[in-house]
This record gives structure tokens, sequence and C-alpha cells, in this order.
């Protein structure tokens, strides 16, 4: 198949599926670190477990883009 027409058939997918087509041709391109995924994995359940519990306090959509507009 040529590259024309894979590009012609990609660009009629669904949003959804040209996301997950993304994701396919990056990810063989630069295949994830298994180990750092597990890590990022484990900080973030770490950190929902902190928050849930009360010991980390979130910031709310408006405090970030007032942050973002400085």
């Amino acid at each position: 198949m040529m590259i024309e027409e894979v590009t012609t058939k990609a660009l009629c997918l669904k949003p959804i599926e040209k996301i997950h087509l993304v994701e396919t041709l990056l990810d063989s391109l630069n295949p994830p670190d298994k180990s750092i995924e597990q890590k990022w994995i484990e900080e973030s359940e770490r950190r929902y477990l902190a928050y849930k519990q009360g010991l980390l306090k979130g910031i709310s959509l408006d405090q970030i883009r007032a942050k973002m507009e400085q």
C-alpha cells in the first residue's frame, strides 16, 4: 500500500480512531519504557491517595487559568 493511500484512508477515520493510530505509530517509533510507565502509575496513585486523605490540596481550574495569565 502506498503512503498516499494510507494517508487518504487515515484521514477518513473518526477522531478517536485517528488518536489511536497516532499513538500506535508514535509508540512504534519510540516504545514506552515500561519501568518509567510503572513509576508514573505508582506516583499518580500515591498522589491520588494523598489527595483523598486530605494530605494534598487540589488547585481549581480558575487558579490555574489565573496563573497562566500572569
